[in-house]
């Protein structure tokens, strides 16, 4: 085993261990076109699943390989916090943030490095959650919007997973006069992780793709910038991450324990199979993973009845009572309605209540509409090897993701850098991830540098600045 830092010195990992800032501010996307020569808007952002103390002591057999003193949370905190430090991110997406050590030690020490934090813990007994922190220097907070995706009485949805959907408005120098960049709707989740519930997994995706549809819609239809990112517990090419990929997914008689693509044999037990509707209507979702409020019109605006319809209540019987204290004023109030002889009550055929709105379901497929395209591209050509963002029971995969607005090529090369036409959210560079081989070198994860189970991700990015 390398060498172990005391908590507070100075943390140099051996270079087998050094991670490669991959520049892309200069070379043109996957259409050749070339970054513009205005005034740019640019940004740092880190995702990371910084494992909860709590949740690794109840899966302490997961952590064999490591020195006792090295999961201590106290030189755990100390190198996530040097991490933070080293790279300075504006915007730090946080999962497995564990509730106490939050309030105590993490927003007070990320609000001293300049960071307005947002924390959701998890529902029910769950100590953890997620955390979205950003300067205030850099962003001004439009809103915030914690999801949950418990909802009481639906199996599908029985799991105390959250996410945490902030839209943020980039703040432009003063010198600049006056010109304007859109806002920035930054999405985080830790989604279930059991192999065998795809089914849930896909669920609670598309309750979190609904909040991101929501809060990131602008009053035209189209969408602001979007970050999504988080442990999605889903490895590349899964259905699932296909699904986020590519806008688009076939689910119905899928087996469930295949959504995630993670490797686990206990499914031979458990075949259970995805079935068309995925979720009921009563969730208010439709199958394009849009909340059925944000894409039919309000319901007062449907409230218009008939002339006719109205007068047919003219002479009912709450009608023919005088409201006690009403003032009688001659040829204003009369004493009270006369009702014309043979008048019945009428009978109500057509339901005056508020419906809920109809909406059409697709038979086994689910869609969304924000054109979301992966940071990193899972593989590391110079090593020919798979990246790796973590290590269960000694397996290197990726299931950590930053996802971001673009446009999808069309016939493009998935082993090239640049999988996408840029928009209005270009990506300028990324912090290259570890192979298994390499990691396994470092004895697996955590080791006395790296002190989580994952790998944090950083990726840089650039905003239009428009003149007004």
């Amino acid at each position: 085993m390398s060498k172990k830092c005391l908590p507070g010195e100075e943390l140099v990992p051996p270079e087998i261990l050094w991670r490669e800032w991959e520049d892309f501010s200069t070379q043109p996307d996957a259409q050749g076109l070339e970054a513009g020569d205005g005034p740019q808007f640019q940004f740092t952002l880190m995702s990371y699943n910084i494992l909860a103390q709590d949740l690794m002591q109840q899966s302490s057999e997961l952590y064999l390989h490591c020195h006792p003193d090295i999961l201590s949370w106290n030189y755990r905190f100390a190198n996530l916090m040097q991490e933070f430090q080293h790279w300075d991110p504006d915007i730090l997406c946080l999962q497995e943030v564990q509730e106490d050590h939050y309030w105590q030690q993490l927003e007070p020490s990320l609000r001293m490095m300049g960071f307005t934090c947002f924390y959701k813990r998890r529902t029910g007994c769950k100590t953890d959650g997620c955390a979205v922190c950003y300067k205030p220097t850099r962003f001004r907070l439009l809103c915030a919007s914690p999801v949950e995706y418990f909802r009481p009485g639906l199996e599908l949805l029985n799991r105390d997973n959250v996410g945490l959907v902030l839209l943020l408005q980039p703040l432009v120098p003063e010198g600049l006069g006056q010109v304007s960049v859109a806002p920035l709707c930054v999405a985080n989740t830790h989604v279930l992780y059991n192999p065998r519930r795809g089914d849930v997994k896909l669920a609670q995706m598309a309750i979190f793709l609904a909040e991101v549809d929501k809060v990131a819609r602008l009053s035209d239809g189209s969408h602001c910038p979007i970050i999504l990112c988080g442990d999605l517990n889903s490895v590349p090419d899964s259905p699932l991450y296909n699904f986020i990929r590519d806008g688009e997914l076939q689910y119905h008689g899928m087996p469930a324990w295949k959504v995630s693509g993670q490797e686990d044999f206990s499914h031979q037990l458990y075949q259970r199979k995805l079935q068309a509707p995925l979720w009921p209507s009563s969730l208010g979702i439709t199958d394009c993973c849009q909340y059925v409020t944000s894409c039919h019109p309000k319901r007062s605006e449907k409230r218009k009845y008939s002339r006719d319809f109205l007068l047919r209540f003219r002479f009912c019987s709450i009608a023919c009572q005088r409201p006690v204290g009403l003032v009688l004023m001659e040829g204003v109030t009369d004493t009270k309605p006369e009702r014309p002889a043979g008048w019945a009550e009428p009978v109500i055929e057509e339901d005056i209540s508020e419906p809920e709105p109809d909406f059409p379901r697709t038979v086994g497929t689910i869609q969304h509409c924000l054109h979301l395209t992966s940071v990193y591209t899972h593989f590391l050509p110079q090593h020919g090897r798979p990246e790796v963002t973590t290590m269960p029971l000694g397996l290197g995969m990726t299931v950590d993701y930053i996802f971001f607005s673009a446009e999808s090529c069309k016939n493009g090369n998935r082993t090239d850098r640049r999988l996408c036409h840029d928009g209005t959210l270009k990506l300028l560079g990324r912090l290259s991830l570890l192979s298994e081989e390499i990691l396994w070198a470092a004895n697996g994860l955590p080791n006395p540098f790296c002190s989580s189970d994952h790998l944090c991700l950083l990726a840089s990015f650039e905003m239009e600045v428009t003149a007004l």
